[in-house]
């Protein structure tokens, strides 16, 4: 079957737009719509017609074309048979109602995707049965791209297939246009000044952030978080409406980290994208402090999630009894791979494992008779506290142990961190 015995036999039965006759061949020439290429073959057949040849289509296919020779008279069509007049009719108010959705929304670059209806993909595949798809475009791809040339002239922005500010879904389907804003992602580090908060938000165990008597009706177990002091004016400024938060590791609720750790805070669907990091960073917060920001995209949270960094870390330990100091020596044993199991205090939400970790070195400070200061180098994923007490046995060998003297007290602060970033 030929290009035009083709497109004789996609006019056959119903009248087709010329955006949905040229689409089935698509694939041909370049330069051209999809629309032109319709004319093209349109024109080609009614001068086959107006030639005399006996060709066998609806007639409606050829209306308003003028014959010189043929007395054919085609009435007036009705609807594409395919696009239901989404492309002669309907595509421009599609393209102006999506620019009022995107008012008020910062972006350089977009992206469109289309949810053709179902009697659109019927009706395409009915022909692609008839004569084939070796030329053929898909109308999902022809629906994207033509919105999207509209979109580019009446915002003077940039159709983006990559790392789109904005995508605009076109729901044929559902009949409605829903749009996305791709997450804003600003790299830093931190530091927790106080004690007694999460790096992250902490919802409710019972209400699951609804609000309840346990949590008071907050919907959170604890007040602020180091997520929610530093979120707070980014989610101001981008007027976004919430935050994600990636740390590379995190220290205890009840330890300081008073070293910078690196972070990346993903705002999620700001509608201003130009933030003054600089303003931020000067914003003060008694819990937090940060500095070094600077934009980047999702791909560094992996790097991050992904990053094993040493810590080193002051303890202040008080003992149940007087430090024997001719102990104190022995510490340095600990200076070896450390087998833990998974400690009790988290077991109820994290798998029981057996891991090995390094002690890099470790000193020690008399600070009274029952009380030391342990400095403490270690590869990531060493439990600080646990290496401490030994944690009833599940981590070995042990600060406790070694000194034959139960723990009382450990008051942890990050003083280090050897970050690769």
């Amino acid at each position: 079957m030929n290009t035009i015995e083709k497109a004789v036999e996609v006019l056959k039965d119903d009248y087709i737009c010329d955006s949905c006759l040229g689409r089935q061949f698509g694939q041909l020439l370049s330069g051209l719509t999809n629309e032109e290429r319709g004319k093209m073959i349109r024109n080609t057949i009614a001068m086959m017609v107006d030639a005399g040849e006996k060709i066998e289509i609806d007639s409606k296919n050829l209306y308003g074309i003028k014959f010189r020779n043929s007395k054919i008279k085609p009435p007036k069509p009705e609807k594409c048979k395919v696009c239901k007049n989404f492309f002669p009719e309907k595509i421009d108010d599609v393209a102006e109602e999506t620019v009022k959705k995107l008012e008020g929304i910062e972006y350089r670059t977009f992206l469109v995707g289309s949810v053709p209806s179902v009697e659109m993909s019927r009706a395409e595949e009915d022909i692609w049965q008839k004569t084939g798809i070796d030329f053929v475009e898909p109308i999902k791809s022809e629906i994207n791209r033509e919105v999207g040339k509209r979109l580019e002239k009446l915002t003077g922005k940039t159709f983006s297939m990559k790392n789109p500010d904005v995508t605009v879904l076109v729901d044929l389907d559902a009949e409605k246009i829903r749009t996305s804003i791709r997450s804003l992602f600003i790299f830093g580090y931190y530091s927790k000044l106080v004690r007694g908060i999460p790096q992250t938000k902490w919802l409710c165990p019972e209400c699951g952030g609804k609000g309840c008597k346990v949590c008071k009706g907050t919907g959170k177990l604890y007040k602020t978080s180091v997520q929610e002091e530093i979120e707070k004016p980014f989610v101001k400024f981008a007027k976004a409406r919430e935050s994600s938060f990636h740390g590379a590791g995190r220290e205890d609720i009840d330890a300081r980290c008073l070293a910078y750790r690196p972070f990346v805070i993903e705002i999620v669907k700001p509608k201003v994208r130009k933030l003054d990091l600089k303003k931020i960073q000067k914003l003060k917060s008694k819990k937090v402090k940060i500095k070094s920001l600077k934009f980047v995209d999702k791909e560094f949270v992996r790097k991050i999630k992904a990053a094993k960094i040493d810590k080193t870390y002051i303890a202040v330990v008080n003992f149940g009894k007087n430090v024997d100091k001719n102990k104190l020596k022995d510490l340095k044993s600990l200076e070896m791979k450390i087998e833990q199991r998974t400690p009790t205090r988290v077991a109820h939400r994290r798998a029981d494992l057996q891991r090995k970790r390094m002690v890099k070195r470790i000193s020690w400070r008399v600070l009274g008779k029952k009380k030391l200061e342990l400095k403490i180098h270690s590869e990531s994923g060493l439990y600080i506290k646990e290496l401490i007490t030994g944690d009833e046995g599940r981590t070995k060998p042990n600060v406790s142990d070694i000194l034959g003297n139960k723990v009382k007290r450990i008051l942890l602060d990050v003083v280090k961190i050897h970050s690769k970033f």
